[in-house]
């Protein structure tokens, strides 16, 4: 009985060690292994988590004010403050992850760095916008909707350049 036990329990263990070095290999299909490295990077994981982060505070916030007729103030205002955070989180660990790359990847990776700075910049001009009309006394749906929309267009064409083709569409 032990014998069976240990028999089903190591063959689940194989199982679950394959499985998650197929999703693996799935997910990063077609980075070369210079990508590969740098995906595993732990600043780039990082800068990738605060990336997501920020897209699910926008996309809650584009989903309660997306034909509300009223704003949750402290809703809206907790959810932008993250927004910023994380905004703030993803560009330290992005520039820390820079800086750990050697001079061969830093040149690769030059055409993309360039490509996304105008993202970059329209990402904080949007999240600045957002500030403002929060801050009002009675901030318009409709405009926060849209500027937290923005937000999230600007994530997505970022994600599209660092994935290619094959970049991941933030659901709205």
């Amino acid at each position: 009985m032990k014998t069976t036990k240990l028999v089903a329990m190591s063959l689940m263990a194989l199982s679950l060690g394959a499985f998650g070095a197929i999703a693996t290999a799935a997910e990063h299909k077609g980075h070369s292994p210079m990508g590969m490295e740098m995906a595993h990077e732990p600043h780039h994981v990082l800068a990738m988590a605060y990336h997501r982060n920020l897209a699910t505070f926008a996309k809650a916030l584009h989903d309660q004010t997306a034909g509300a007729s009223a704003v949750n103030v402290e809703f809206a205002r907790t959810a932008v403050a993250e927004m910023r955070r994380s905004l703030d989180q993803m560009k330290q660990q992005h520039q820390a992850c820079m800086q750990a790359m050697s001079a061969e990847m830093q040149t690769k990776m030059k055409d993309k760095m360039l490509q996304m700075e105008p993202h970059q910049g329209q990402l904080n001009e949007q999240l600045t916008a957002l500030e403002q009309e929060v801050q009002s006394a009675a901030p318009d749906p409709k405009k926060v909707s849209t500027l937290a929309s923005n937000v999230l267009t600007h994530l997505d064409a970022m994600s599209k350049m660092y994935h290619g083709s094959r970049g991941k569409k933030m659901k709205m």
